[in-house]
């Protein structure tokens, strides 16, 4: 743990969080989290052509491999998915959706 002070006492949830994101855990963690997110709120229709890319600065990407379901994404469901996924997932912040054209 080379960011932490030598010889000083450390909390331990401080210690296990640093090693947790230097393994990459959380990142993990947080991906599985934000799938299962996407999958109760999309429904099993929606979520089963269709997957969680990646959040990046507030942006949850979604990978659409259905040309109609994105155009439904996109066009209907959008402003009704993003309030359900907010208030399951308020931290890290979600301000937007993101759908993509996926293989």
């Amino acid at each position: 743990m080379d960011d932490m002070p030598f010889g000083r006492p450390v909390q331990l949830g401080q210690l296990l969080g640093n090693l947790v994101r230097k393994r990459g855990l959380a990142e993990q963690s947080s991906r599985s989290e934000l799938e299962d997110i996407w999958r109760t709120s999309a429904g099993e229709r929606v979520a089963s052509k269709s997957y969680v890319k990646r959040l990046k600065s507030g942006v949850l990407e979604i990978g659409v491999t259905n040309g109609a379901i994105l155009e439904e994404l996109t066009c209907y469901l959008k402003h009704e998915l993003l309030p359900a996924i907010q208030q399951k997932h308020p931290e890290p912040p979600i301000t937007s959706l993101k759908f993509v054209k996926a293989r």
